[in-house]
């Protein structure tokens, strides 16, 4: 016997831009249905903590910090450091943070610290 089709939820907010792109914006209760979509989100949020705690490190709205121990060299110093932090206890494989965590931090703290130069050359007086 067929399954019955998923009904996705309805989006929060749906609006259109001018080139005629429609764009669903969905909340918490509103996420779409699919196979292995709650780990993905899941992942994606925890992901985001860490680089919310990374950043708190390195970065303030006048450039980069000034970093007595650089923990983001590598993954293993990444996963050592939020070890020591204890505020993600759900971290408990290498393996994890090698492949899925690091290189997302990395990378999003390398385009925050370069859109936080060019923002502050653009508006240094010369």
């Amino acid at each position: 016997m067929p399954r019955k089709k998923t009904v996705q939820p309805e989006p929060t907010e749906t609006f259109t831009l001018d080139d005629g792109t429609i764009v669903e914006v969905r909340d918490e209760g509103a996420k779409l249905i699919g196979r292995g979509s709650h780990k993905h989100d899941t992942l994606y949020e925890l992901r985001v903590r860490i680089l919310e705690w990374v950043v708190n490190h390195y970065l303030s709205a006048k450039g980069p910090l000034l970093v007595k121990k650089d923990f983001m060299k590598s993954a293993s110093k990444l996963e050592a450091e939020m070890s020591r932090s204890g505020l993600f206890p759900e971290v408990t494989d290498l393996g994890s943070v090698r492949k899925r965590i690091y290189p997302f931090v990395n990378g999003m703290l390398e385009r925050l610290t370069k859109l936080i130069e060019e923002n502050n050359n653009k508006h240094t007086p010369t």
